[in-house]
């Protein structure tokens, strides 16, 4: 009777430690706030109705216009509780929503939504709209809410783009015990953090380590490669709207709006909306360096021009600032004359006693100039070599300047400049710097993946052994246990033959 007894007394303890744990536990939990709480009685039912503003005068800038053109991938909404988040802003993106900016893939996403549902109830519904084929097409669909989920999120990936898309983050369709019946918001995109492209059709290039989703501006990312870069602008115009309108319940049924499939400006009430002109303005190169000096040699014909050149990188688009000249020429003495007389003064063409002749050799002693001047003048050359180089001066002057009372004063002022390059050439090595560039960048990628994937296998080889370990340890705990029990067993077994001996039950 006392070992009974002591049973139960044992029995209650444990009970009683198990709900003390249970309810420290449950006093542990989050709890949502009260501002956010919903007293609706009843539920509602809502029409999510999109319409892209993506069009080429709004956002002119590398406009996608084929391969793909512009468009919207498949709109994926979850009315959910407080508690849940598909994407927020200033935060990591999932692997779901990862996959869904980059590649349009919603497997993942959908998974991520459903397993939230199930574990912690904080989802109600998943609903989706079709893919809208144009920047400025439209589409809706229908949805439910009721008041303990009554938050709205959704995500839609711009098409195409390195990760960008557009969404709402727990819009609350309740305003403590009713329902709102007109919500209209405009869209703007968004940087999942995945990839770091600037530009709508980059190659995939991931973003090592992961970035948090922020807002694309018209200043950030603040580059003029990225594609949403309009530096005139102090805020971009929104690239798609989203309205929703509560179903009144007495409303049978209503027809569904047709995404259409349109790049072009739509007619009828929403061209007011859509007509958003953004000034592109145009973007050119630096001057190339002056060219060669090139003319006729000769008395009457002896000055030459010398141009330098620049080239577009951004042609202008909605009455943006025109671009200016692309090419600039001055007067100059020709390079290729050797020997040439050039007369200075307008009034009085030269002294006829007084002068020099100017004589430029290189390093292997070839005469790159040769010129005889006046009383006043200025030469240039174009060497093709470096090193060492010789310039002569020799005076041209003869008996007859000592009765002319004529004077020489010679003032040498050297100053050197490089060749002009020809723009193709200038791109041509702004693009090899480019891909010299991301080849450096991959190699550091591939560097930093080596490093990963040794530090894994370390992992992997330590996470073995401690299975291993582990392992070990569990065999002898059960040899124990079943040497315990087996012991206990044989001990039971012998006082109870004990017992029906000592009453002569046997």
């Amino acid at each position: 009777m006392e070992k009974m007894k002591t049973i139960c007394i044992r029995c209650f303890l444990w009970c009683f430690t198990l709900m003390v744990t249970l309810l420290s536990g449950i006093a542990t939990m989050p709890v949502s706030v009260v501002d956010s709480l919903c007293t609706a009685t009843s539920t509602a039912r809502y029409r999510l109705t999109f319409t892209g503003k993506w069009s080429q005068t709004a956002f002119p800038k590398q406009y996608p216009v084929y391969r793909p053109p512009a468009q919207w991938s498949p709109l994926i909404g979850v009315t959910h509780s407080s508690d849940y988040h598909i994407w927020q802003k200033n935060q990591y993106a999932s692997n779901g929503v990862r996959e869904f900016s980059e590649k349009g893939e919603a497997w993942t996403l959908i998974k991520e939504v459903e397993a939230a549902g199930e574990r912690i109830q904080s989802v109600y519904g998943l609903f989706s709209t079709p893919a809208v084929l144009g920047g400025t097409g439209q589409t809706s669909v229908e949805f439910e809410v009721y008041a303990r989920h009554n938050f709205l999120s959704f995500i839609m990936r711009i098409v195409p783009s390195p990760d960008w898309f557009i969404g709402i983050d727990s819009l609350n369709l309740c305003d403590e015990d009713h329902w709102k019946e007109n919500i209209s918001l405009e869209l703007f995109p968004y940087d999942a953090g995945t990839d770091s492209g600037f530009t709508f059709s980059s190659p995939k290039f991931e973003t090592i380590p992961q970035d948090k989703v922020t807002q694309i501006t018209s200043s950030f990312p603040s580059h003029p490669a990225n594609s949403f870069f309009y530096p005139r602008l102090r805020h971009l115009p929104p690239i798609a709207k989203v309205t929703l309108t509560k179903i009144k319940s007495k409303q049978i049924f209503s027809l569904p709006i047709e995404p259409t499939q349109s790049n072009q400006i739509p007619t009828g009430n929403a061209i007011d909306e859509t007509l958003i002109n953004t000034p592109l303005d145009c973007e050119v190169s630096a001057w190339s360096p002056w060219g060669l000096c090139k003319g006729e040699c000769g008395d009457d014909k002896k000055k030459g021009v010398r141009y330098r050149t620049r080239y577009i990188h951004i042609k202008p688009a909605n009455n943006g600032s025109v671009c200016p000249p692309l090419e600039e020429e001055k007067t100059c003495v020709p390079d290729n004359c050797y020997i040439l007389l050039e007369h200075w003064d307008k009034k009085q063409d030269h002294s006829p006693h007084l002068g020099l002749t100017i004589t430029v050799k290189d390093p292997n002693l070839e005469v790159l100039l040769m010129k005889r001047f006046g009383k006043y003048g200025k030469f240039t050359f174009t060497s093709h070599f470096s090193g060492q180089h010789f310039v002569c001066v020799k005076s041209n002057t003869t008996r007859f300047s000592v009765f002319a009372n004529e004077r020489l004063k010679v003032h040498l002022d050297v100053q050197m400049v490089e060749h002009t390059i020809d723009p193709s050439a200038v791109k041509a090595k702004d693009t090899i710097e480019s891909v010299e560039f991301k080849v450096q960048h991959l190699i550091g990628q591939m560097q930093y993946i080596s490093k990963q994937q040794n530090f894994e296998r370390e992992r992997e080889e330590t996470f073995r052994q401690m299975s291993e370990v582990t392992n070990g340890n569990v065999l002898w705990w059960a040899i124990i246990q079943t040497s315990i029990l087996l012991i206990v067993g044989f001990w039971q077994m012998r006082s109870l033959k004990n017992f029906f001996i000592k009453k002569k039950l046997v």
